[in-house]
């Protein structure tokens, strides 16, 4: 029976230290995720997205429809025009049947501006998921081995 107290103790103190790594080493990612919802949470519901196409496939006339970046002068291919979003839904039909949010999503990638939503408490559930279930996995699969090779042993006489 020392074995096996002896072996539960390793676990616990091994698996603690596994615990303690993994959140050592994730704190700064989980810490950035929660201000960028910290960040998100402060702009008002009223706000206007602000939509970027490329302005070669813009539509429609420049300052009545879209504007321009504020650092650029003109109007070119590369360039990224910008529409409020009642004016984007009018010269771009396509689109209608998507959410507001759904358009902010996919136009934002399409210019190569891929948009990641916060989730810090899912993302720290999921470490925290990970800190400690491998160690509870590793307790199962070393509690059945005890048990596999403790058939093995001796009977007492």
């Amino acid at each position: 029976m020392n074995i096996k107290r002896g072996l539960f103790r390793l676990w616990l103190v091994c698996g603690l230290l596994f615990a303690a790594a993994i959140m050592f080493f994730s704190y700064e990612q989980i810490v950035s995720e929660f201000r960028k919802s910290n960040l998100l949470a402060e702009i008002p519901a009223d706000a206007t997205a602000l939509i970027p196409v490329t302005c070669k496939d813009a539509r429609g006339a420049l300052g009545v429809d879209y504007e321009l970046d504020k650092d650029v002068k003109e109007k070119t291919p590369d360039a990224l025009c910008w529409y409020m979003m009642k004016t984007f839904r009018a010269n771009y039909p396509q689109y209608a049947d998507l959410s507001d949010e759904d358009i902010v999503t996919k136009t934002y990638g399409d210019v190569g501006v891929p948009l990641h939503l916060a989730h810090p408490w899912r993302n720290l559930f999921g470490l925290l998921g990970f800190a400690f279930g491998v160690p509870i996995f590793v307790l199962v699969i070393g509690s059945a081995f005890v048990w596999a090779f403790s058939g093995f042993s001796r009977r007492a006489t």
